[in-house]
């Protein structure tokens, strides 16, 4: 499969992120549902468009923004299961993303740092504006999930999955 994102968005943002959107492991998010109706891969396009956005409106480093943005929830597994160590899934699935976006990618510490943090005020304290900024478009984004509206790149046919090109 590979993911599409219209011309209508920013060519740099297309280009920060299209080698993540593209890997196959990061593409089984697909599989998991996220906040009512979305599924956790629309919801981590949702929230790399919108923390991109707001990262260029404040002269932030939207490249980092969009990444860990779209990496926040890199997690293979559902979210409604215990994890195996009983601690609270709002505490444990940021460490699991951070873990498999080491893994998967070449993140910097900074990105690391926005995944570990985004579930402020449930973890721990975001140490720069990126994390900031994505720690408030992850809750922007859910909250218009939890309430069916489709929000950023979830809208009027942003994003198409199609066959893997030849």
């Amino acid at each position: 499969m590979y993911i599409k994102i219209s011309k209508e968005v920013q060519e740099q943002y297309r280009n920060d992120v299209e080698k993540i959107l593209n890997n196959p492991d990061f593409q089984k998010l697909r599989f998991y549902r996220q906040h009512n109706w979305t599924n956790r891969l629309m919801h981590s396009i949702n929230v790399s468009y919108l923390s991109w956005w707001i990262a260029r409106k404040f002269g932030c480093n939207e490249k980092a923004a969009a990444r860990a943005g779209l990496l926040h929830d890199f997690c293979l597994y559902d979210f409604s299961e215990t994890p195996p160590d009983g601690e609270f899934q709002s505490f444990f699935h940021p460490k699991v993303a951070a873990e498999n976006s080491i893994e998967h990618f070449d993140i910097t510490e900074k990105e690391r740092d926005a995944i570990l943090s985004h579930m402020f005020p449930l973890g721990p304290l975001p140490n720069s504006k990126e994390a900031w900024i994505i720690s408030f478009a992850d809750k922007i984004c859910a909250t218009a999930e939890l309430c069916s509206i489709a929000i950023a790149l979830a809208r009027r046919g942003k994003v198409k999955f199609v066959p893997n090109p030849a």
